[in-house]
């Protein structure tokens, strides 16, 4: 399309396109001072040159304030990044504590430590100082470091980071850099393990939690943000996505209500005094590791989580013959996600593939290595490879 300048202010040009009466602001955008190739076009809505001209120069104006509005990577601090990030998480009406607050304050101990100030200086070299440093804290405090848990916190990082881009904080944003994913857990209770569970959890709050997560299979931070009308006991069922919430990646589920998991559920909505259903002396849980972990030792369980009951259920189901796409609506997963972790428990896994091999390669009756050999046949029968030897 062929442009006709007809005037220029502070290399924005007002140009005329034949094929329309209005005139048009026509500029080459700039990253980091140098101008990109691909050039753009905005109409200024009218065939008056002189209101045109006047249209230029506001849009100029605007465009020049909200240049100045974002800020480089190498000029806006790291901690002021994550402390907005934080302070916008906490104001979300919600009475659980975000872990980006917990990211929060292990960036502070290292940042410190390590010099590192702007959003710019936590580049990959830091990043990876930033992992073995968190890695040696872990294991100092007793526990087994993960890279799970490393990259979850640089995970806030980059969430971070990316919210003050996309708010016009910052003109870029540096890449972040997980490290290799852990393979997953696969560790998953029995029927007696669950059993033993259910009757070594003696607090009425950890007992619901353990038979909300068995019986629903959702996450941790769903079961502790349930509110008691998200629990619709007439038609039986638990919406898990809370009023006015937009789904994300993890998925919260509509979940039927199981005749065991009913009763627990009508006493809870019946004694809530915060309006949540897991609540603890008049007031919600946000954590129920330490009282879980006593529950397991009595249960004599190792290497057991609250989330290993989401993975015992959805296993447990597989292994039941229970379809992998009901499963996945339990869980909120994509069915090809389901499939990925939960197929090998299924009964029906590659039991086709496994028949037709039997039924090939098998030693136990008749197959095709039993039929008389000619010039092209790979595989003998075993008298018939002795003869040949």
């Amino acid at each position: 399309m062929f442009y006709e300048p007809i005037w220029d202010y502070e290399g924005y040009l007002l140009v005329r396109r034949p094929d329309s009466p209005n005139y048009f602001i026509y500029w080459t955008p700039k990253k980091r001072g140098i101008r990109t190739r691909r050039a753009r076009r905005k109409s200024t809505g009218t065939s008056d040159i002189e209101t045109a001209k006047r249209a230029l120069v506001g849009f100029v104006r605007d465009q020049q304030v909200h240049a100045r509005s974002k800020r480089d990577p190498e000029d806006l601090p790291l901690l002021a990044v994550l402390c907005d990030y934080v302070e916008r998480q906490l104001n979300r009406e919600t009475p659980f504590v975000p872990a980006a607050r917990t990211v929060l304050k292990h960036m502070t101990d290292f940042l410190e430590l390590s010099g590192i100030d702007s959003v710019a200086d936590f580049g990959l070299d830091a990043q990876q100082r930033y992992a073995d440093w968190r890695m040696d804290r872990i294991r100092q405090d007793g526990h087994s470091g993960s890279n799970g848990t490393i990259n979850r916190e640089l995970g806030v990082v980059k969430a971070a980071m990316r919210s003050a881009w996309k708010r016009g904080r910052l003109s870029s944003v540096p890449h972040v850099q997980l490290l290799p994913s852990p393979p997953p857990r696969d560790r998953f209770l029995r029927l007696p393990e669950v059993k033993r569970l259910l009757n070594a959890c003696e607090l009425d709050h950890l007992r619901m939690y353990v038979m909300l997560a068995l019986h629903t299979l959702q996450r941790p931070i769903g079961i502790f943000s349930l509110r008691i009308e998200q629990v619709d006991l007439e038609w039986g069922r638990i919406d898990f996505l809370p009023p006015g919430s937009i789904q994300s990646n993890k998925r919260r589920p509509v979940v039927p209500i199981t005749p065991s998991l009913r009763p627990y559920l009508e006493a809870a909505i019946a004694c809530s005094e915060s309006g949540y259903v897991v609540e603890y002396l008049g007031r919600p849980v946000n954590s129920i590791k330490k009282s879980f972990q006593k529950a397991c030792e009595r249960a004599a369980l190792q290497d057991v989580t609250p989330y290993t009951l989401r993975h015992t259920g959805a296993t447990l189901m597989a292994a039941a013959g229970v379809p992998l796409r009901q499963i996945a609506g339990m869980l909120g997963h994509t069915e090809a996600r389901t499939t990925e972790i939960y197929a090998k428990h299924h009964p029906d896994f590659l039991r086709t593939a496994a028949e037709t091999i039997e039924t090939l390669f098998g030693e136990h009756g008749t197959h095709p290595a039993d039929a008389t050999c000619t010039s092209n046949q790979v595989l003998l029968p075993r008298q018939n490879r002795a003869n040949a030897a």
